[in-house]
């Protein structure tokens, strides 16, 4: 072998010896792989207990290691290792090499890729396929390329992200919390329990120096989470994320579109024809009204003519009052969030048209509720998006894996995919 296939392989150590005829194809595992054979030597036979240098051979024994893939072929390296007898100390050791760790059959170039694939987004599974490995070979290196995740409990930040997700079975309820830093968008942790007993026990495990310095505590209108102010960050304000009340408004909206459309009469020709366009045109009548476009018109299936963005939201209005009287409501309300006006919004949520039905007008009372969340949520710029997209990549990784049942595992693999690896050997 000469010394431009050595680097082609990684093969470089000057402990290896190749002889002519070093390549071969062998039958292994009912498939047919690529066999490297050598010879691993110790050329200053130094003992690795006394350092001394009068070792003498003393037999040699066969490994058989596994490397990358070549040509989507796997390759193995068969070694015949010298094994030395130190006279001083008594003791044998063995020729070693950087390629393969000590009692391990993997080698670590292997290891790196594998490792380099668990931080996509693949299936284990697919891992294994591609590299020619078990599935338990595949969770070790995500092990061993990962501590437990545990940070120091000396450091909080002065803004805290906190949110909850769909977690795996063995978790309470199969729910699991996540907090976050809002500056540097980092997962600080995550755990397997977000009910409020546990939340805190958790958290007072941080020094008392660094929950003092927490200031802003940004979350969804989940009231327990608020409890955490009391005893854990007494110096901390709540602040309603502003991705969840857009989200309300929104959704509260779309509530009130599907009774009217449920109550048109498909059976009749025109408000058949009401239902269906109402029910295709849905996302219009949920966009900002300052961004319909008026100029541009468009050949619309449904009405048979070209219309605006902004004539067909009023021709979808005119199929129902409430409807109407609602959708001018939400767009105060954006319009108020988009000025930052809290005073305004507020005075809007408490007097909701009363033409509203009951149910409609119970939606909003929850922003008088969190009053003082959403005055801050239109005070400082700290939002919870970035958290949903997050939580949002933790839902592919588990739907790509078709599922996750250790927790700890999964953790580890949301830590690796977020390029937050605290241990790599």
């Amino acid at each position: 072998m000469d010394n431009n296939i050595r680097k082609l392989l990684n093969l470089t150590d000057d402990s290896l010896i190749f002889n002519k005829d070093w390549l071969s194809r062998e039958a292994r595992n009912n498939r047919s792989v690529n066999m490297m054979t050598g010879r691993l030597v110790n050329k200053d036979k130094q003992c690795q207990k006394c350092g001394c240098y009068q070792s003498v051979k003393n037999r040699t024994y066969q490994t058989i290691s596994q490397l990358p893939e070549v040509e989507r072929c796997p390759t193995y390296l068969k070694l015949h290792r010298e094994r030395y007898l130190c006279r001083n100390y008594g003791s044998t050791f063995s020729a070693s090499t950087s390629l393969v760790d000590d009692y391990c059959h993997i080698s670590k170039q292997l290891k790196y890729q594998i490792a380099f694939d668990l931080k996509e987004n693949q299936s284990r599974k697919r891992i294994t396929e591609c590299h020619s490995v078990s599935e338990n070979t595949v969770k070790r290196v995500l092990v061993s390329f990962t501590n437990n995740q545990q940070p120091t409990f000396n450091f909080l930040p002065r803004a805290l992200c906190v949110d909850e997700f769909s977690s795996t079975s063995d978790c309470h309820a199969g729910m699991g919390f996540i907090c976050t830093d809002a500056a540097s968008k980092k997962i600080i942790d995550i755990l397997p329990d977000k009910r409020l007993h546990k939340l805190v026990s958790y958290f007072m495990k941080y020094s008392r120096k660094s929950r003092l310095k927490v200031r802003f505590l940004v979350m969804d209108m989940n009231a327990s989470y608020g409890q955490l102010l009391k005893t854990v960050f007494p110096n901390a304000e709540i602040i309603t994320d502003r991705f969840h009340i857009i989200q309300h408004i929104n959704r509260s909206f779309n509530t009130l579109r599907i009774k009217e459309m449920n109550q048109l009469k498909r059976y009749n020709q025109e408000e058949g024809k009401q239902y269906r366009r109402l029910k295709r045109y849905w996302k219009l009548l949920l966009k900002d009204s300052s961004e319909l476009n008026y100029k541009h018109f468009y050949y619309r299936p449904l009405f048979k003519r070209n219309m605006s963005s902004t004539e067909l939201v009023d021709e979808l209005l005119s199929y129902s009052s409430l409807l109407k009287k609602a959708y001018h409501f939400m767009q105060e309300l954006k319009y108020a969030y988009k000025t930052n006006d809290y005073v305004l919004f507020l005075k809007l949520c408490s007097k909701i048209p009363i033409e509203l039905s009951k149910y409609f007008k119970d939606k909003f009372k929850i922003f008088g509720k969190f009053s003082q969340g959403v005055m801050n949520a239109f005070k400082y710029s700290y939002s919870n998006g970035f958290l949903e997209g997050m939580n949002n990549k933790i839902k592919v990784i588990k739907r790509v894996a078709y599922g996750y049942r250790n927790f700890l595992l999964f953790k580890r693999r949301i830590f690796l995919i977020q390029n937050q690896v605290f241990q790599v050997k």
